[in-house]
């Protein structure tokens, strides 16, 4: 880490970040003057009118032009989703973010303006409409089966979203755009051929006006795109002049002619290719999933001329791959206090994937990706995060260099298998030669660039929809039915027909969830089309729909998340073993030891926690963990998305087990009402792992995988058993034979429990302590106190 980059790590060190509402009134400005135009129309205008006037700046040190709002850290307030009220607004302030009376006053001004306006809409409200006045689907939405609950018909869970970046929202959009197309052709080659398309249109078909609004509002975005780059052109000659430092007066010059040529003109160099990326990049945020896709494929070519040219040296990448990083730091964002519960400690989700084959199944790594790697451990900043893509040939060095890092204590990279990820696209009929071009959008949400996206991610809590079927369709959280009616449970004679009531349960709820999530695909549809991300999938252009208007070759447009399906499975067995097999308890006695939260029952809640649990390659227990996420796979495979396809399975928790788990009754694993579910998906439960990580992964492997979009799992091992190059070659080996064996996704905490214990009582000495919370890496002290303990509490593995 060079002297620039040790200033500009030492800059990211502030204690609140500043809420903004210039991007809000920016869109208000131009959404009253579109009033009664298409919305296709309504919204480019709306993305040229914020990228024509929202204030820029170029920092100290900067060598890449673009932030992502009108202040340094900044996160702009966004209208898309949902009204930021007082007291949400006021929660804000109470923790790391920071408003001016001035900003908070226009902002109450603001949501008034919008509002007061007919023809605009936020996307909680338009759901409401739908969802609220369903008197099957309010109680659901309700429950606590899916997060956050809903409180109000009108405003949701409460909140809206502040992010940063110049993109277009809502919420989080799971998808990788065609960087390479930028590069290659600038946005002048996608303006040329929407003109051409608009020439070349006919009259004749019933979509013909929509594809002339979208090719109309691509030219409007694009040229806009060029305009705004321009503006950091200016103003980077402007600061030139007034430059005493004849070396920095050169660099903003050279940033100057950068930006005069990129994103216009194609990319020749690697300097070039950077900042023709980054500001690609903000242009697809302010999604907190945005992605950097293949980023050391893409990029390699512009490395590789540079490097055999001699027109740039290792170290000068490694600085401006470092800067990226500092830079991506600076990418927030927050929602409302219910959502913040399931994405705590200012979780992003900005990831770059590395490794991985080809096209034709040859290794892909090259010298970038061992870069990539190196700026992540030289600064020592949890984003980007980096997800390693694992296959029978990966080089051992590549894996040990990626360990390095995570033993550093960074909590990154992840490791992803290829052979399931690839499977899983290849089964919904994608040509194996697409698949391969997969990326992790998101933490683990796979995606094949430009190919396929998902718009809509939902957390489903399935022990709270097996404490439904425990109370014939009757929600403990809510006091109301919610569920259906699959029968008194105290009567059923076998395990399998309990298991099968159990299992119609939750297919009955999962039902719902997917009604809830084809609302809210329908409303994006209507409300929040955006033809720069658009524009840069496959055939985006040719198209001429937006991509929220399209069915693609693989449909991936929403998935379901699986939270606690290990608590499921182990609740299962030991109801199975204790009341089935070995009928010490009746099902009336375990219902009644639930609904008293295990109180006045402490001894057989003994043996319901020390029956088999999931984790110790015992097949009697994880062949029921396996049989619950089976079922929800084939659950969600069998339901409509209003896309087109199916709704997908996916099986992550971001921090979603701790109100996931708040909204549970005590369960049958012996857990009490309230406390934290399993962490990730494939995870044991918290300190239940007691053989070791070899077990862990032969539990994990039994799990069928394949059949879901993504699924997690975290490991913790204590920083001793990582003492040498012999260690880690050790642990690369067992993560190579679990990736190509089935497993799909695996991340590791190196970190001491004593450390992050201390760094509760003194917060202050642990300020740059990291670990990984689930698909993402945070500031231990940043994390509320449950998601700490739950990291605490994770089994600390050694060999």
């Amino acid at each position: 880490m060079n002297e620039r980059v040790k200033r500009m790590k030492e800059s990211l060190k502030v204690s609140k970040y500043p809420l903004c509402v210039e991007l809000f009134r920016l869109a208000n400005e131009s959404l009253e003057q579109t009033a009664g135009e298409p919305m296709l129309i309504r919204r480019s205008k709306l993305h040229a009118h914020i990228l024509d006037n929202i204030t820029i700046f170029i920092e100290d040190d900067d060598l890449l032009c673009g932030s992502g709002a009108s202040k340094p850290f900044g996160l702009e307030m966004q209208y898309e989703y949902g009204v930021w009220t007082k007291d949400e607004v006021e929660s804000l302030k109470s923790e790391i973010y920071t408003i001016t009376p001035e900003d908070e006053e226009e902002l109450y001004r603001l949501n008034e303006r919008f509002s007061g306006n007919s023809l605009n809409s936020n996307l909680v409200e338009t759901m409401g409409k739908s969802l609220g006045e369903n008197e099957r689907l309010w109680p659901f939405m309700k429950s606590g089966c899916i997060l956050p609950p809903w409180k109000d018909k009108s405003g949701g869970s409460g909140g809206g979203f502040a992010m940063s970046g110049y993109g277009l929202g809502p919420g989080f959009s799971l998808v990788a755009v065609d960087f390479s197309r930028i590069l290659k052709d600038g946005a002048k080659g996608i303006i040329e051929e929407a003109k051409q398309c608009l020439k070349d249109l006919r009259y004749d078909s019933a979509d013909s006006l929509e594809k002339r609004y979208y090719w109309e509002g691509v030219i409007l975005v694009f040229e806009a795109w060029v305009r705004f780059a321009n503006r950091y052109a200016d103003l980077a000659e402007k600061m030139a002049a007034e430059e005493t430092d004849e070396k920095r007066k050169a660099e903003l010059l050279e940033m100057a002619r950068i930006c005069r040529k990129v994103p216009y003109e194609p990319a020749e160099t690697f300097r070039e290719a950077m900042q023709a990326f980054w500001f690609s990049f903000l242009m697809v945020c302010p999604s907190p999933t945005s992605t950097g896709g293949r980023f050391d494929q893409f990029m390699y070519p512009y490395y590789k001329k540079d490097m055999d040219e001699g027109k740039i040296n290792k170290e000068e990448v490694l600085e401006i791959l470092e800067i990226m990083r500092c830079k991506v730091m600076k990418i927030n964002r927050v929602s409302g206090k219910a959502n913040r519960a399931k994405n705590a400690g200012m979780a992003k989700w900005y990831n770059w994937t590395i490794g991985g084959v080809k096209a034709d199944g040859t290794d892909a790594t090259n010298e970038l990706s061992y870069l990539l790697l190196d700026a992540a451990l030289d600064t020592h900043l949890p984003h980007h995060t980096l997800t390693v893509r694992v296959h029978e040939n990966s080089p051992t060095e590549f894996l040990v260099k990626a360990l390095e890092v995570v033993k550093s204590g960074l909590g990154l990279p992840a490791f992803i298998g290829d052979n399931s990820y690839i499977k899983f696209f290849t089964n919904g009929g994608l040509p194996v030669e697409a698949a391969r071009d997969y990326c992790a959008t998101g933490c683990v949400d796979g995606n094949v660039q430009a190919v396929t996206r998902t718009q809509v991610a939902v957390f489903f809590i399935i022990p709270q929809a097996m404490d439904i079927c425990l109370h014939d369709g009757y929600c403990r959280f809510t006091k109301e039915m919610v569920g259906t009616k699959t029968g008194d449970v105290t009567k059923m004679e076998t395990f399998e027909e309990f298991k099968e009531a159990v299992f119609k349960q939750v297919a009955y709820l999962m039902e719902m969830a997917n009604e809830r999530i084809n609302v809210e695909l329908i409303a994006e549809r209507e409300l929040f089309p955006d033809v720069f991300r658009s524009a840069l999938m496959k055939d985006g252009v040719k198209a001429g729909k937006d991509m929220f208007n399209r069915t693609f070759e693989f449909e991936n447009g929403a998935v379901l998340g699986a939270v606690g399906g290990v608590n499921t499975g182990n609740a299962l067995a030991a109801i199975k073993k204790l009341i089935y097999e070995e009928k010490k308890y009746t099902m009336a006695q375990l219902l009644a030891a639930l609904d008293a939260d295990w109180v006045g029952y402490e001894e057989m809640q003994k043996d319901f926690k020390n029956a088999p649990k999931y984790g110790n390659n015992e097949d009697y227990v994880d062949s029921l963990v396996a049989e619950v996420y089976e079922n929800h796979a084939k659950t969600c495979l069998s339901l409509p998305c209003a896309y087109g396809g199916t709704l997908q399975p996916n099986a992550i928790s971001i921090s979603a087990h701790q109100p996931g788990g708040a909204v549970t009754g005590a369960t049958a694993d012996g857990r009490r009402g309230g406390e934290i579910l399993a962490d990730a998906s494939l995870s044991p439960d918290h300190g239940q792992d007691i053989h070791g990580p070899l077990a862990v992964f032969q539990s994990a492997m039994k799990v069928n995988q394949d059949l879901y979009q993504g699924t997690l799992m975290n490991m913790k091992f204590h920083p001793s058993a990582m003492k040498n190059e012999e260690d880690l070659e050790k642990l690369a080996g067992v993560i190579k034979t679990y990736l190509t064996h089935g497993g799909k996704h695996v991340q590791f905490n190196i970190v001491d429990k004593e450390e992050m214990e201390d760094a509760k009582v003194n917060p202050d000495d642990h300020s740059e302590l990291i670990v990984r919370v689930a698909g993402y890496s945070a500031y231990f002290t940043r994390l509320p106190e449950s998601i700490q303990n739950e990291v605490i509490d994770r089994m600390g593995h050694s060999w």
